[in-house]
């Protein structure tokens, strides 16, 4: 059987790519890679030295060593030092600076290219822009741009997003180095007709925190069953893990920057390098793919895919595969910048340590499996799986990811004019739908129950790139009548399946799925936002006159009236929490009841505010701020009410756990809602309702067990402090010995909080500690049949909703809903009331790898 036209000249390129007769191999490298390499088979001929170089410093120079050396691991300020001084050295690398993190470190872009293409880098990224929108460029001009030997497509890859996944940023310093100095024909194939944008290290703040954690607890240590915990307890000043899953909501200055870089280059693919799954696993999925994804993206994935499994198995390296982890459907991550803009997202996972130390590592066959069978078995599309058991180096893991990155910038060299026909093609695949098929636009009423919920929407969907627009006169379509001033997202743009992925409610086609969905399958920001809008399928909104938005939407609210009684109508405002805190020293009521006042209905949950001292200067500075309408009434309305206190706010987390209380932080601190941060050892020593009213416990993925117990004291003391050896701990919280957890002992405190008034609030999992623990004791595990539910937005429904949770809500609403355990409470006058809290469902694919790489979304309701 003959091998496809495009495969052939692959393979002879991957060969001719092994030469290295072109450079001189810098002294000592190759020696020095091959003693940190644990197998010959794992090492490959394009990465087994470093050129050498007169002019231009390697890595290996900078550092003292070669990257992924053992038991060597370089800080953020290191990192981008070298990047600079290769900048100075060579007119083929630049950097620039994209953000600042929420800790004010820089977070980098560095651009590696020939002399050329670099000199004129300003050209080049106009070029992607103008392929980038098909409306201002037709297929003939996008065929000039192709076609011009000077375009270079964009290439951009992401390291060390992963706190604790390390090889990344290591590994990047070396791959720029030998892109920009080596004339071997690989590297200059790849020089001459690529340019390859970098972030070397996406997650500055936990970078540091991960290599201090490593120098201060596990280096030196190799017993890889019995290490202290791998990950510092924070690595963001907020998230951890999740910092991948922020790629709708763009609330991370690191999901910003990397996606505003994304919209200002417009690279072709967007390269995720991750860590856990052995050896190298390439992300395309199992299906069902996403239907707003153009078709040509899922088939571009693939052979891009198959070609790094075909070139890195010639090589003889064991365990490269692609197709069996997760299924293509949800976009939700940080390469998905790409694939949700007409390019390209890709992802590797390597199967990195967590330290970088060699270490003895079994590949457990239960733990270990992905579409049914042990990652040890052979399947077709790992035809060469890896060991059951190996000796596993930072360098091995460099081998593999660095040997991958020149397989994929390889297909690009020489794909790399299809490529951006095929992405400008996506682009114009896209508008044609919009202007042939249904629906036509989404209309968004400017008259909402939280205009809040609004701005932010709208504001959100331009962020990413999606047109929003304002109609100029009232239109009438067959869906209804809408005033002036709507806002129409029409689908005749270049991003119209990215528009239709969050502005539609989403079906997962599980009849379909071969396999259970790997992450939420629901994400629709009109049903997460509670958006009213309408999916118009009516031609004739083609017709309506628009302006496009261009500028962030914000509206002030008001004060009518001059009181002496003042009325905010609780409709569902999130703004009402940063109101109350602005409000703090003024007397503030809610009506228990539906009232009228003035003509006007209000319903429970309303503000009533008497005349005080200040009052109207106050309420005039929060609406402005937080879009309120506040209005006068003559008297205070006949309804029963209560008084709106602020209790003493405390957030409570585990040292084992600290990422769902991250996400809580961040609410609170951009609301500026004031709060104490409490842990394990406050939780150990009582005396909380002498300190707090109110203590909130953010969700948790682990079991009462482990919340009682906490990391293993044979560990002690677990020292997470600022030192001048460590200065990037003891941030945003610290304690001499995080060991231990809450205890048993401190299980019995917070039920003394409750039973001495307080209120503990606990969010998803973190509900484990009163119901399993006892403290609400009529609740008991459902014996009812749980039903499959994998990140799912489904319809919801008050018991009581007169209660005062549910002021501001409609009877009828949506909660999302993750696979957890159900729990059961009996009440005489209501029958069984069935809830779920606790942690998801495991999987095989979860805690892939001993590492234990957490595949839990952050979400709570």
């Amino acid at each position: 059987m003959r091998a496809p036209a495009l495969v052939l000249p692959l393979l002879l390129a991957a060969a001719a790519g092994g030469d290295d007769a072109a450079d001189d191999p810098e002294p000592g490298t190759r020696e020095a890679i091959a003693a940190a390499t644990t197998e010959p088979r794992f090492l490959s001929p394009w990465v087994a030295d470093l050129p050498a170089s007169a002019t231009v410093p390697s890595p290996a120079k900078f550092l003292g060593h070669v990257a992924g050396a053992p038991g060597e691991l370089t800080r953020t300020e290191k990192i981008y030092a070298y990047y600079r001084a290769l900048a100075a050295a060579t007119p083929r690398v630049k950097v620039d600076v994209i953000g600042k993190t929420e800790e004010g470190r820089d977070i980098l872009l560095v651009i590696v290219g020939d002399e050329e293409a670099l000199g004129d880098l300003d050209r080049r990224r106009a070029d992607m822009t103008a392929l980038a929108d098909p409306r201002r460029t037709d297929e003939p001009a996008a065929e000039r741009i192709v076609s011009d030997p000077r375009t270079r497509p964009f290439y951009l890859l992401h390291g060390g997003l992963h706190s604790t996944e390390t090889g990344p940023p290591e590994m990047l310093m070396e791959l720029a180095y030998r892109l920009a100095v080596s004339n071997a024909p690989l590297p200059k194939l790849i020089r001459d007709r690529v340019i390859v944008l970098i972030n070397p290290v996406a997650e500055p703040d936990g970078r540091d925190r991960a290599v201090d954690w490593f120098y201060r607890h596990l280096k030196g240590k190799t017993d890889y069953e019995n290490l202290p915990p791998i990950s510092p307890p924070y690595w963001g000043r907020y998230v951890r893990h999740d910092n991948n899953r922020d790629g709708v909501q763009r609330k991370l200055a690191l999901t910003r920057a990397t996606q505003d870089a994304f919209l200002r280059w417009h690279p072709v693919v967007v390269h995720d390098l991750h860590e856990s799954i052995p050896l190298l696993s390439i992300w395309t999925g199992t299906g069902p793919y996403n239907a707003n994804v153009d078709p040509i993206t899922t088939t571009e994935w693939h052979a891009i895919a198959f070609h790094e499994v075909t070139t890195l198995t010639a090589f003889g390296m064991p365990g490269v595969w692609t197709y069996g982890f997760g299924e293509g459907f949800a976009h939700l991550y940080a390469d998905s910048v790409a694939i949700n803009h007409n390019a390209i997202g890709r992802g590797y996972e390597t199967f990195g340590n967590g330290t970088a130390e060699t270490v003895e590592r079994w590949l457990d066959p239960e733990r270990n499996r992905y579409t049914g069978k042990p990652v040890t078995e052979a399947d077709w599309y790992r035809v060469v799986p890896p060991p059951k058991r190996l000796r596993w180096s930072l360098r091995d893991n460099t081998n593999y990811m660095e040997t991958g990155v020149l397989a994929a910038l390889q297909y690009t060299a020489h794909n790399g004019p299809d490529m951006l026909r095929n992405f400008w093609r996506r682009g114009r695949n896209a508008v044609r739908r919009g202007e042939a098929g249904k629906p036509y636009a989404v209309a968004v009423p400017e008259r909402q129950d939280d205009r809040g919920r609004l701005v932010a929407m709208v504001n959100l969907l331009r962020a990413h790139g999606i047109e929003v627009s304002r109609a100029a006169e009232a239109f009438k379509v067959r869906e209804g009548e809408f005033p002036a001033g709507t806002y129409l997202v029409r689908m005749d743009q270049p991003y119209r399946g990215y528009a239709l992925d969050l502005l539609l409610p989403q079906s997962y086609p599980a009849d379909k799925a071969p396999y259970p969905a790997y992450d939420d399958v629901a994400w629709s920001l009109l049903v997460a936002m509670d958006v009213a809008t309408t999916v118009v399928a009516d031609e004739t909104v083609r017709g309506v006159p628009l302006s496009l938005v261009t500028e962030p939407v914000a509206y002030r609210g008001t004060v009518a009236g001059n009181g002496p009684l003042f009325l905010v109508k609780d409709s569902g405002q999130e703004s009402l929490l940063a109101a109350r805190v602005r409000l703090a020293r003024f007397k503030v009521e809610a009506a228990e009841k539906p009232f009228s006042s003035g003509g006007v209905d209000y319903p429970p949950g309303t503000w009533i505010l008497a005349d005080q001292t200040g009052l109207r200067r106050a309420l005039e500075d929060a609406a402005a701020e937080l879009d309120l309408a506040v209005v006068s009434a003559p008297a205070a309305p006949e309804v029963p009410r209560h008084a709106l206190d602020l209790p003493r706010l405390a957030v409570l987390q585990a040292w084992i756990d600290t990422q769902a209380p991250g996400w809580v932080r961040m609410i609170l601190d951009d609301e500026k809602v004031p709060y104490a941060l409490i842990q394990d050892e406050d939780v150990r020593r009582g005396g909380l309702r002498e300190r707090f009213d109110l203590i909130l416990y953010p969700d948790t993925g682990r079991s009462l067990k482990d919340i009682a117990t906490g990391i293993d004291p044979k560990f002690r003391p677990l020292a997470y402090t600022k030192t001048p050896e460590f200065p990037s701990h003891g941030s945003p919280s610290s304690s001499p010995d995080i060991t231990g957890g809450f205890t048993w002992r401190g299980l019995q405190n917070l039920d003394e909080f409750v039973r001495q008034g307080g209120v503990l609030v606990t969010l998803g999992g973190a509900s484990a500690v009163p119901l399993d623990g006892g403290i609400a004791r009529e609740v008991r595990h459902a014996t009812v049949k749980s039903v499959y539910n994998p990140g799912s937005e489904l319809r919801a429904r008050f018991r009581r909703p007169d209660h005062p949770l549910a002021y501001g809500y409609r009877e009828k609403t949506v909660a999302f809903r993750e696979d957890r355990p159900l729990y059961a409470v009996r009440r005489s006058e209501e029958g069984r009331v069935v809830m779920q809290w606790g942690t998801r469902i495991p999987r095989d694919d979860d805690e892939s790898g001993e590492q234990g790489k957490d595949r839990r979304t952050t979400r709570w309701w």
